[in-house]
């Protein structure tokens, strides 16, 4: 009689395990990580320094076009139309063997929920602006061609939440607020410069945190794309630092050519004393050439009232030719002239790229070979 008990209770238990198993199945069917990342080396050549007696300079290095990373992507079907996500992205250097000095996940690095409203997340994330910028640039935020070279902005935000809208036939709103940036966002010449916080958290009572705000909506309906950013950041208490930034862009694609243009303004000052007024814009074409092919070319140029009319100017050639869908080659020259207003102080833009600066060069070429997985 025990015997007949203890199997019908064992029964019990695998029928119980089994529909346990079914239920719970679906739930781990609908959770999943993606590991993702890019790999981007090459051959840089820069000349004409902007400092008397400084040498041209060749170098092997990694990360132009694009930013070397190793990221993981996270997603959770919780059910009822919602999802919780992540993403931690590292960036490294491929020639040097070394990681970014500015943290473990500094590229991004954010949790999110999203469902039928949107998409709310918090962490460390892209301004708007910058963006914007690798939405219109035709060199996308990176080789000697880069806008950034010329177009200041911001390039990432620390301690942020951001919302992002759902989509109404082709138009969304982003918006965001940091209650300290960090002082490592600086993406070109006059972009904000702060007091030293790097990427620390929120100090006691605030104290030279940087705070901002963004919003930027956008238009995509077949070729045309239309986008605008604003965003304000102040300092708190060492010097009252206030920037005010907005920038419109465009861009429309022909089949045979895409078009592209940008302009900004950006306004700031310090202790009650104006210290920037700068005026900013881009065109740019990118041109297919065959069905893996692609010439790319643009003009920035920026200019600031404060500094007495100073003045850079680049043009940038470049070509890209994609050898797959995750593999492919770029090639790309750009020239810079920085002309001193009446003060007599220069913009100071260089041909940096997306992860090496210029180091005051105003002239350079390079090739390299960028593969994604």
């Amino acid at each position: 009689l025990n015997f007949k008990f203890e199997e019908k209770h064992m029964q019990k238990k695998l029928i119980a395990l089994a529909i346990a198993g079914l239920v719970s199945a679906p739930a781990f069917a609908q959770s999943n990580v993606t590991i993702y990342g890019l790999v981007d080396m090459g051959v840089a050549y820069r000349s004409d320094n902007a400092a008397a007696g400084v040498g041209s300079k060749t170098s092997i290095d990694s990360g132009i076009a694009n930013g070397n990373r190793l990221g993981f992507r996270g997603t959770e079907d919780l059910g009822n139309g919602l999802k919780a996500g992540f993403v931690l992205e590292q960036g490294f250097y491929v020639d040097q063997g070394t990681g970014r000095g500015d943290g473990m996940v500094s590229r991004q690095s954010y949790l999110s929920l999203g469902g039928g409203f949107g998409t709310v997340l918090a962490g460390r994330v892209y301004t708007f602006q910058d963006q914007l910028r690798g939405t219109f640039d035709p060199f996308g935020n990176g080789t000697v061609g880069q806008v950034g070279n010329v177009y200041a902005a911001e390039v990432r935000l620390n301690n942020t939440v951001a919302y992002v809208s759902p989509n109404f036939s082709g138009f969304t709103v982003k918006a965001a607020y940091s209650t300290e940036m960090g002082d490592n966002q600086i993406g070109a010449s006059g972009a904000y410069m702060g007091s030293g916080e790097g990427t620390t958290n929120e100090k006691r009572g605030n104290d030279g945190d940087t705070t901002v705000f963004a919003i930027s909506p956008m238009y995509q309906n077949g070729p045309l794309t239309v986008a605008l950013n604003y965003h304000q950041a102040e300092e708190k208490d060492i010097t009252d630092y206030e920037l005010k930034n907005w920038d419109l862009g465009a861009s429309y694609d022909f089949g045979v050519a895409k078009l592209a243009a940008m302009y900004g303004n950006r306004q700031a000052e310090a202790l009650g004393v104006d210290t920037m007024d700068r005026d900013q814009w881009m065109v740019g074409v990118t041109v297919p050439v065959g069905a893996a092919g692609a010439v790319l070319a643009s003009w920035t140029q920026a200019e600031d009232d404060e500094l007495g009319g100073a003045e850079a100017r680049q043009w940038a050639l470049g070509y890209t030719h994609a050898l797959s869908k995750r593999t492919g080659l770029y090639a790309v020259y750009a020239d810079i002239k920085n002309d001193a207003g009446n003060t007599g102080v220069k913009l100071g833009a260089a041909v940096g790229d997306a992860s090496n600066g210029g180091e005051g060069y105003q002239e350079g070429f390079q090739v390299g070979l960028r593969h994604s997985f």
